[in-house]
């Protein structure tokens, strides 16, 4: 993480309250006002999965094993050049950690927190989806209300979060057309990420693949866009929050909703008719 540049935590759909606005050099007699990320802690993700003994064996059975969400600790130093200024900033800082807004109803109280991730070439920038997991603590004293009113206040704060998942994710949407054959997708994370596809077919079938999983439309109408989620498992008509339409897909010849993924080949092979088509992703990191 780069602490020289923005990191914020969002507030509306479009909206974000920036938690690191001084990355300046700091003057120790300058009344300062805003914020400093002092520290971040990614906590561990623990691994999910079926484990069992063997019975009269050594060893046991397994199965599929997954991440499950990971903890984020945030440690802000919160500055106010005037006493109102100090308070304006705690308030500010608290109630965009409210665990369960009405603007993020929809997503469970999950909002992005979002940060540079420093690379050998160049800072990319990335979110995790996190939500709070208990309102943030503060500690003040007498001297912040009766102090040196020209050295300005400061205290820290601890904001804790539960991401959703552990990886962080491209701020930065990628597009990128698709044709019938075989694309190759300029994928440059280093762990899976689920894409959407928008497929206009040219007849009434078309199937493709992708992570070594086959979907299978059926009963389509030419010249109309599909629009399909990986992550949701969705297919509909309009937009990706157009009418349902779970009815097109093959249950006899789909095999699952394949992820992008820097460990296998990423590319799309489609079968059938397509007058255009296009993979939506976003980069994922872990």
């Amino acid at each position: 993480m780069d602490f020289n540049k923005p990191i914020s935590i969002q507030t509306t759909s479009s909206a974000y309250l920036e938690i690191n606005t001084l990355t300046s050099a700091i003057a120790p007699a300058t009344p300062l006002s805003g914020y400093i990320v002092d520290s971040i802690t990614l906590g561990a993700a623990a691994v999910r999965g079926f484990i069992a003994e063997n019975a009269q064996r050594d060893g046991i059975q397994a199965a599929e094993a997954f991440f499950g969400s990971r903890d984020v600790g945030v440690i802000v130093q919160v500055f106010g050049s005037t006493l109102g200024d100090f308070w304006d900033k705690l308030d500010a800082l608290t109630i965009a950690n409210v665990p369960y807004p009405t603007a993020f109803e929809a997503d469970d109280g999950f909002r992005k927190l979002t940060f540079y991730s420093p690379t050998g070439v160049t800072d990319r920038q990335v979110y995790m989806s996190v939500r709070p997991t208990a309102l943030a603590g503060v500690r003040v004293n007498k001297n912040m209300s009766q102090g040196a009113t020209n050295k300005g206040f400061a205290t820290n704060v601890q904001l804790s979060f539960v991401a959703m998942d552990p990886r962080k994710i491209s701020v930065t949407e990628s597009t990128q057309s698709i044709s019938a054959g075989t694309t190759t997708v300029s994928y440059t994370g280093n762990y899976e990420f689920y894409p959407q596809f928008i497929l206009t077919p040219s007849g009434t079938s078309l199937s493709y693949v992708v992570g070594g999983r086959t979907v299978s439309l059926i009963g389509l109408s030419s010249g109309t866009a599909y629009y399909v989620d990986h992550n949701k498992a969705t297919v509909r008509t309009g937009s990706f929050t157009g009418t349902l339409a779970q009815g097109k897909l093959s249950p006899s010849l789909t095999t699952g909703f394949g992820f992008l993924s820097a460990q296998t080949s990423p590319t799309v092979v489609v079968t059938g008719g397509l007058t255009s088509g296009s993979i939506i992703y976003r980069n994922a990191f872990l």
